[in-house]
């Protein structure tokens, strides 16, 4: 057997962990592997919880978007009536009754005022002899005018009855209220076709 000098290869150590030259990427490939496996891994975990959010979507979703549904039904309805409250019904507006104008303590209640019919009305001039009387003139007589008038007109003969008059045409509803020398009392009420009492409604 032919003896040949030794050299660096043939220094081997009995045990040793290196790898040949025809193996010198073992260990990137290992790593390689265990690093495909991690990404595997996760790509699986991945995949069961994708799966796992879809089945309690698929089995609650339903349920969960009716709860929705009602609590934003319930809110919205709650939230009309908040709104709605304040908005009070509307009440018929308290409209003031027209208020006189005439000063009582200038009527003469005492005066003798005459009431009278110029319409073809029956009772005409009673029925205003009755609402004098009832708000508180004490002197009136009733009868019938000499010509028919078509409009109401009460007549006073100086300024001193003035506000008599008015307070006259007012208890009658009469717009009219005229001066004049003419007249058979101080303070004459004609009670014309216009029916200013309303005996013909």
């Amino acid at each position: 057997m032919t003896n040949y000098p030794r050299d660096e290869f043939d220094r081997v150590p009995e045990f040793s962990t290196r790898v040949g030259s025809h193996h010198a990427h073992g260990w990137a490939q290992s790593a390689a592997s265990k690093s495909t496996g991690g990404k595997l891994r996760w790509v699986v975990l991945t995949a069961v919880l994708v799966l796992v959010i879809g089945a309690l979507s698929f089995i609650f979703g339903p349920q969960l978007k009716e709860t929705l549904a009602t609590s934003t039904g319930s809110d919205t309805s709650q939230t009309q009536e908040v709104t709605a409250e304040p908005s009070v019904e509307p009440t018929p507006s308290e409209s003031a009754s027209p208020t006189s104008t005439i000063d009582d303590e200038d009527v003469l209640y005492g005066q003798l005022i005459g009431v009278y019919n110029a319409a073809s009305v029956a009772g005409l001039a009673n029925e205003g002899e009755d609402a004098m009387a009832e708000a508180g003139f004490t002197s009136i007589v009733a009868d019938n005018w000499t010509r028919p008038a078509e409009v109401s007109t009460v007549y006073y003969m100086s300024e001193s009855y003035r506000t008599t008059a008015e307070k006259a045409a007012e208890i009658l509803n009469i717009d009219e209220v005229l001066q004049t020398s003419n007249i058979p009392n101080r303070v004459t009420v004609v009670m014309g076709s216009d029916d200013t009492l309303g005996l013909n409604e």
